[in-house]
């Protein structure tokens, strides 16, 4: 049997910035769709090095399987051009769940968890990563949100 993925997503490609967000709870199959979905993008050329800003403030967390296809998404990202990543987590629980993550990230590119997205892009401006605010994303990619299940 095949498991459905968990989780939602959207991609916005607003370069030279990669906007994630994540909602719910993922399984492994939703992490791998986001890495499938993300590929679409690293396949046309990339000007230069871009950053990540992960928006996860409606993020409920994740299987431990989760996290190791997450990291995939993540070393790939890298290996793609990406040089600095800030995280928007909605509390100080999920900063924990992240943690041995967050420590790895900082190993391959320049990373900070943000209080809130302004102070995210704030940082990312700090770093030389500022698109242009009036322009459309380039790429939007989505994984919608699993219907609820039928109480009935």
């Amino acid at each position: 049997m095949q498991l459905q993925p968990h989780g939602s997503f959207e991609i916005l490609w607003r370069p030279p910035v990669l906007v994630v967000r994540y909602e719910g709870a993922w399984n492994e199959q939703a992490a791998m769709a986001l890495h499938a979905q993300a590929r679409l993008i690293w396949q046309e050329p990339i000007d230069g090095a871009w950053a990540m800003l992960t928006d996860a403030t409606q993020w409920e967390g994740a299987t431990p399987e989760a996290f190791d296809r997450w990291w995939d998404f993540f070393a790939d990202a890298v290996r793609h051009g990406m040089v600095a990543v800030t995280d928007v987590l909605p509390s100080h629980f999920h900063e924990v769940l992240v943690k041995d993550l967050a420590v790895r990230a900082g190993q391959l590119a320049r990373h900070k968890t943000s209080p809130d997205l302004a102070e995210a892009w704030e940082w990312l401006g700090a770093q030389g990563f500022t698109p242009d605010p009036e322009a459309e994303p380039q790429r939007r990619l989505t994984l919608p949100a699993r219907p609820a299940l039928d109480q009935s």
